[in-house]
């Protein structure tokens, strides 16, 4: 997989977040301030992921010399 394909996924893994925390909202699931502060950060935690599985993968590249 190249560099240029991570960028999709991080869109992707916005979008899905986004979607999850729209579908809690009508549905009713967020009833203090705490889950819903928590709702408004999952699409942006959904974006980190595959930037960390990228920069996991750069570590380990870098470290066994390829």
């Amino acid at each position: 997989m190249t560099l240029t394909a991570f960028g999709p996924l991080v869109v992707v893994g916005f979008l899905a977040g986004l979607t999850i925390a729209a579908v809690l909202l009508r549905l009713g699931k967020l009833r203090s301030p705490a889950s819903a502060l928590a709702a408004a950060a999952l699409p942006f935690g959904c974006a980190a992921l595959p930037v960390a599985i990228l920069v996991t993968f750069s570590v380990i590249m870098a470290v066994s010399g390829h």
